[in-house]
């Protein structure tokens, strides 16, 4: 959630500020104004994405994002009196994402692996440069980013893919500790050695 509504501007370091850290993770919160043919072209971006999620492949293989999402926003969200409904005049992209790892080499990866998909995102925003060269993109998400008024991360120095490994591992863990009490110390070896062979990807 945004602490405030003015970027606060990443450093040239590409340091984020401390409120957007948590161990190795790391918030990134991007709000960009969007062209009114954005309104068309969001939106059926988002339904191809949907239909076919294998688009998202490349995304889904950078292990160091934990998530990452868009959103088209028409209105500020509404949470009840006393707040009064707010209708932005122009139509917004709400970018939030966690990542493990140095945001010059996030933002790189967004600029060099997914050139086309960013283009889908930004390009209906003011100010989109392309996505390559990347310091223009990088200049780009800094002009528009914002710290983050509370950032909580349950796992804060596990990438995602320590923690897709670590749900793997944990059943076929759980399941040698229940036969243990019954098996002799050869048998036991014997289950050792296959849980080994069977966990290896996760270890």
């Amino acid at each position: 959630m945004p602490a405030q509504l003015r970027p606060t501007g990443i450093p040239a370091s590409g340091v984020s500020d401390d409120r957007n850290v948590a161990g190795d993770a790391v918030a990134l919160t991007v709000f960009s104004t969007v062209r009114r043919w954005g309104l068309l072209e969001l939106p059926l971006f988002f339904l191809v994405l949907r239909k076919a999620p294998r688009s998202l492949t490349t995304l889904r293989r950078l292990s160091f994002i934990q998530s990452a999402r868009w959103s088209l926003l028409r209105e500020i969200p509404y949470n009840g009196p006393p707040q009064p409904r707010v209708t932005l005049r122009h139509p917004h992209l709400y970018f939030e994402s966690n990542f493990n790892g140095g945001w010059e080499e996030y933002i790189d990866a967004f600029s060099f692996l997914l050139t086309t998909g960013m283009f889908g995102f930004w390009g209906s925003s003011y100010g989109f440069p392309w996505a390559l060269p990347s310091a223009p993109f990088k200049a780009y998400i800094r002009e528009h980013a914002y710290t983050a008024s509370h950032y909580y991360s349950a796992y804060p120095e596990a990438t995602a893919t320590i923690v897709q490994q670590a749900l793997e591992l944990e059943p076929k863990v759980r399941a040698l500790c229940d036969q243990a009490p019954d098996l002799s110390p050869a048998e036991f070896a014997v289950a050792w050695r296959r849980t080994l062979n069977e966990v290896q990807q996760c270890l």
